[in-house]
């Protein structure tokens, strides 16, 4: 049993590594769309109507692999509110 606990496990900690690399990407992806906002001049960097678009997309997704809607907004709103964080940064160090 041990062995077998420890095998979930270790697939688990890589599963962890995997989270974290694909929110670096994806963290990417917003420091590139900062630098397109900052060179059109964008005032409003919240699109409201896009964020609420993918909530509701992910609700779907998630739903479909039985996670409940309430943890998966929760971890989209964090997800959202570090890109914000990220954008704010960026903006005050002028790059």
């Amino acid at each position: 049993m041990d062995e077998l606990l420890k095998h979930y496990r270790d697939w688990i900690d890589t599963l962890d590594r995997e989270i974290v690399y694909l929110l670096s990407r994806r963290f990417d992806y917003v420091k590139e769309i900062w630098k397109i906002k900052k060179n059109s001049w964008v005032i409003n960097p919240i699109d409201e109507n896009r964020w609420n678009r993918v909530l509701e997309n992910i609700k779907k997704e998630a739903k479909d692999k039985w996670l409940s809607e309430e943890f998966i907004e929760n971890i989209w709103n964090e997800i959202h509110r570090e890109a914000l964080n990220l954008e704010n940064k960026i903006k005050n160090s002028n790059i």
